[in-house]
């Protein structure tokens, strides 16, 4: 009995001595989608700043497919030692649950959170070969014309995945879903008129709105973008309950010692508020958040929740 307390005793001063020396090597940050989006500009804005606070380089590992669940499986193997973290969403982490039969991870059993990084609105975006220059002439063309309108997303299961068929049933018409492998294909289909409709987070589209390959016609919350104060909300233009937002945070594996979870939580907070980190997060339409990690897991709850109930609604299960 007192040689079990002894090691007992041992392994809690070394895993105490091990927090306290955290980080001593590089930091794996695992992201589930794919390079070139705004997850990738998110990251990067978080990652460089944290590799100069910690000391030791934060290394993007970039891991996307199947909408995040292939790098959430590999984040999930990961050791519970703080030295992987990964870029969870609203799609990975609330959506995802309910979605799938089975999963290679438990969501909430597997992982931590560690911080809240950002919120943002969706954009209703359309080729501009479509003769629709408001959302109630859009509507009706394609009551008009059943069958030949598709919206693209950047995966089965994805938020923009959702968005779609939640327009969809709210205007009772039909539209064809085209999953792409990404956000970057995603836009390209639309361009190239390969689907006519997409939702889609502001920063990636955005070039291709100024050179005018891409048209704006709505965006999904209660006040207007910033970054397009010319485009209307989804109320304005007749539509007042199609509000759609998602949010990013950083996680961990569960299990991870709480010390390092609140070294990473404060780090992120002080890093989110630094004045050009904010600026720069804005001007993509991503909304800074600040949160301690009980209070993230805690909103990660709530959406898992309110996700399970549109799930079962829309009636999308992915095997």
């Amino acid at each position: 009995m007192k040689r079990a307390i002894f090691i007992f005793a041992v392994a809690c001063a070394s895993f105490s001595a091990s927090a306290q020396n955290y980080p001593d090597r590089p930091i794996r940050f695992v992201v589930p989608f794919t390079p070139g989006g705004i997850s990738d500009t998110l990251v990067r804005l978080v990652a460089e700043p944290l590799t100069r606070a910690l000391g030791q380089p934060v290394v993007l590992d970039f891991r996307p497919g199947a909408g995040g669940k292939v790098g959430l499986e590999i984040a999930a193997k990961a050791a519970n030692d703080g030295y992987t973290v990964f870029l969870g969403a609203q799609g990975t982490l609330a959506v995802m649950p309910s979605l799938y039969k089975q999963l290679p991870f438990n969501p909430e059993r597997d992982f931590a959170p560690i911080a809240l990084l950002v919120r943002s609105r969706y954009l209703l975006l359309l080729n501009p070969s479509v003769p629709a220059n408001n959302l109630k002439e859009l509507i009706a063309l394609i009551n008009a014309k059943p069958h030949q309108f598709s919206y693209a997303s950047v995966g089965a299961g994805s938020t923009g995945h959702f968005a779609g068929e939640m327009f969809k049933r709210a205007i009772q018409a039909d539209l064809v879903h085209v999953p792409y492998k990404g956000e970057t294909p995603a836009i390209t289909g639309l361009i190239g008129n390969e689907t006519q409709l997409m939702f889609s987070l502001p920063v990636a589209p955005a070039p291709h709105i100024k050179s005018g390959r891409i048209k704006p016609l709505a965006i999904a919350s209660a006040q207007r973008s910033p970054l397009y104060p010319e485009v209307p909300t989804f109320e304005e233009s007749g539509m007042p309950d199609f509000d759609f937002s998602t949010w990013f945070g950083m996680m961990t594996l569960a299990g991870t010692p709480p010390a390092v979870i609140a070294r990473l939580n404060a780090e992120t907070n002080r890093i989110l508020q630094i004045e050009e980190v904010r600026a720069r997060l804005l001007a993509i339409g991503l909304e800074p958040a600040v949160s301690r990690p009980q209070e993230f897991g805690d909103y990660i709850r709530a959406e898992r929740a309110k996700w399970a109930k549109v799930v079962k609604e829309s009636g999308i299960v992915i095997d």
